[in-house]
C-alpha cells in the first residue's frame, strides 16, 4: 500500500500540515497551556447493555487508525473507530468509523452500542484503578477546524460508553500516545498533532480531570510514535516516531515527574512505532515501520526488557504497514494487532513470533 493510500486510509486532513520529507524543516511546536472547558451539558451515556452481531463470521473491515485496549470486563480486546477506504462524493474516499468491536481470542464480534462519534487516530488506555477504558480526541466528521479534530474524553466500563466533562482538557489533537501509569494511578498522554502544530506536552487524567504536567525534560515533538506502560519497571516507555526527513529510534521513560532518555544503544529499527506491554514475558513489544524518501520500506519487531532492545524480527512478521493498533490480551497472554493490509487481518504475538489470522 502506497503512502497516498495510507494517508487516505487514516482519513486525517491535518496530514497536509506535515512538511515533505525531502525538505526537512523545524516543526511548529506548541507547549500548550491549560484549557478551560465551559459548563457542559449533562453527560451522555450509551445504553446500559449491548448485544453482539458477531454471528456468521463477521469481522471488522480493513481500517487504519483504530484504538485497541484489553477489556477485562469482557475478557477480550476492544477496538474502536478507525478510517476505511470507500468511495465518497467529495473524492477523499475515506470514511471514519464509530464501531465498537470485541476480540475473544478467536473471532471478532461487533457490540451494538452507541458512544463516541466516528473518528480515527484517537488514543485510549485501560484505567485499572477505575476499571474503565479512557479514550481521548482523534479526527473525525464531528471535529472542529480544517483538520476536524476532537478534544472529548470518553470512558468504557465494559457495557457502555460515557462522555466525561472535565474542567480542563487538552487542545484538540490526533495521533498522540497514551498509557495508564499503574504505579501512580493516572492515564498519561503525550504529544499529538493539532490544526497547525505538533504538541510536546504531557497530560495526566485522574478519572475526573486533565492536568498539564511540567517536566524538566521531554522527548520533544514528533509524529507516529507510541507508548506502553512497563509494569516491571513502573515507568511509561516512549519509542521512535518521525520528524520531517527523519525516522527516530530513541527511547524515553516517564516516572510520574519527568522524562528520561535511556542510554541503551538504539536499535536498528526506526520510524513509525506501535507498542504494547507483554506481561507474560515482562517486555515491551514494538512493531516498527520504516519508510522514507525512495528507500525500501521495512518492518521490525523489537522487545525492550527495561534496559535494552532485542531484535525479534522474523519472516513470520506482518508485512510492513502503518495505522495499526496493538493491545495485550491478558486472558490469553498474547498481543493482538489489527490494521491496514490487503484485507482484514488480525496478528497474534505469542511472546516469540507472529501469526496472522485473516
Amino acid at each position: 500500500m502506497g503512502a497516498i493510500a495510507l494517508f487516505a486510509l487514516l482519513g486525517v486532513a491535518a496530514l497536509s500540515t506535515r512538511q515533505p520529507a525531502s525538505t526537512p524543516k523545524a516543526l511548529t511546536t506548541s507547549h500548550e497551556a491549560g484549557v478551560f472547558s465551559p459548563a457542559p451539558p449533562a453527560p451522555f451515556a450509551s445504553p446500559s447493555g449491548f448485544s453482539s452481531s458477531a454471528q456468521g463470521g463477521a469481522q471488522p473491515v480493513e481500517r487504519g487508525g483504530p484504538v485497541m485496549v484489553y477489556d477485562p470486563e469482557n475478557h477480550g480486546v476492544v477496538m474502536f473507530g478507525g478510517a476505511t477506504n470507500t468511495p465518497t462524493a467529495d473524492g477523499t474516499n475515506s470514511v471514519s468509523l464509530g464501531e465498537t468491536w470485541l476480540w475473544n481470542g478467536s473471532a471478532w464480534s461487533q457490540l451494538e452500542v452507541t458512544g463516541p462519534s466516528p473518528r480515527n487516530s484517537s488514543v485510549a488506555a485501560y484505567d485499572s484503578a477505575r476499571h474503565v477504558i479512557v479514550l481521548f480526541g482523534g479526527s473525525g466528521p464531528a471535529g472542529i477546524g480544517p483538520a476536524k479534530l476532537l478534544d472529548d474524553t470518553w470512558t468504557w466500563d465494559g457495557k457502555a460508553w460515557t462522555q466525561q466533562f472535565p474542567v480542563h482538557r487538552p487542545n484538540p489533537r490526533f495521533d498522540a500516545a497514551m498509557a495508564f501509569d499503574q504505579r501512580r494511578g493516572v492515564t498519561v498522554m503525550y504529544g499529538g498533532w493539532g490544526q497547525t502544530e505538533t504538541y510536546d506536552a504531557t497530560w495526566t487524567w485522574d478519572g475526573a480531570d486533565w492536568t498539564l504536567q511540567d517536566p524538566t525534560a521531554s522527548p520533544g515533538a514528533r509524529h507516529f510514535f507510541s507508548m506502553a506502560y512497563d509494569e516491571a519497571a513502573g515507568v511509561t516507555v516512549l519509542f521512535g516516531g518521525t520528524l520531517p526527513g527523519q525516522r527516530l529510534n530513541d527511547t524515553w521513560t516517564w516516572d510520574g515527574v519527568t522524562w528520561t532518555k535511556q542510554p541503551a544503544p538504539a536499535p536498528v529499527a526506526s520510524g513509525w512505532s506501535f507498542l504494547a506491554y507483554d506481561a507474560a514475558t515482562k517486555e515491551v513489544v514494538a512493531y516498527v515501520y520504516f519508510g522514507i524518501d525512495n528507500q525500501p520500506i521495512a518492518e521490525y519487531t523489537i522487545t525492550w526488557n527495561g534496559t535494552r532492545w532485542t531484535d525479534r524480527t522474523s519472516p513470520r512478521d506482518p508485512s510492513p504497514r502503518v495505522g495499526i493498533a496493538m493491545a495485550y490480551d491478558a486472558e490469553r497472554n498474547q498481543i493482538v494487532m489489527f490494521g491496514p493490509a490487503a484485507g482484514p487481518e488480525t496478528g497474534i504475538w505469542d511472546g516469540a513470533t507472529w501469526a496472522i489470522h485473516s
